[in-house]
């Protein structure tokens, strides 16, 4: 099993299949439409399926109806964010380099904790 090939969010269906449309895609670059789409599903609660045809067949009309306006709903306030855009004017060469001040290597701080504990501590 491959999770990218064997599941997938049906949320991305939906809002794959509205920006699709000529009123996006007439509007915005490609750029744009992937920010859309990242956007978009970050406000969504993902519904993981299998076969969409699958799903599809036993989801109630209703409940479709619901995920078409939530996925409307999120594209609608992700053009606000598009559209309002400080960024694209920006000079690339005004983009800040941050460099971190320690490395990986080093030791955790007296207040941090491992996210797997060493066999000592057990």
């Amino acid at each position: 099993m491959q999770i990218s090939v064997d599941v997938h969010n049906y949320m991305e269906t939906l809002i794959g299949a509205k920006l699709a449309k000529l009123e996006y895609t007439n509007k915005y670059t490609n750029e744009q439409l992937a920010d859309l789409a990242c956007i978009a599903l970050n406000q969504l609660r993902p519904v993981y399926i299998r076969h969409d045809i699958d799903f599809l067949s036993g989801l109630p009309e209703e409940k479709l109806l619901k995920l078409q306006e939530q996925a409307i709903a999120a594209l609608k306030a992700a053009e606000t964010l598009i559209e309002d855009d400080q960024r694209k004017d920006r000079n690339h060469d005004d983009i800040p380099v941050i460099i971190p001040e320690h490395s990986d290597d080093e030791e955790l701080q007296w207040y941090e904790e491992p996210i797997v504990p060493l066999k000592s501590q057990k």
